[in-house]
């Protein structure tokens, strides 16, 4: 989710205590995530580091397009 009147963004994978699970809305780049989203891929979906690695790619880039674009 995309909350851009409070600038944040909340992810729908856990993150640690490190990493909230809302953070400021910046490009995904410049978050260590890839860890907490393959963890969860794994768990949930039975993905391997393979399959998990396209979806980040497409996760990322989707994301990135609606922060770049305003939605």
């Amino acid at each position: 989710r995309i909350d851009y009147g409070e600038e944040e963004i909340q992810f729908p994978f856990p993150l640690s205590s490190l990493y909230p699970s809302v953070l400021p809305l910046i490009p995904l780049h410049h978050y260590t995530l890839l860890s907490f989203f393959s963890k969860h891929c794994k768990n949930v979906y039975g993905l391997n580091g393979e399959e998990t690695m396209y979806v980040w790619k497409e996760y990322e880039q989707i994301i990135s397009d609606k922060i770049d674009n305003n939605g």
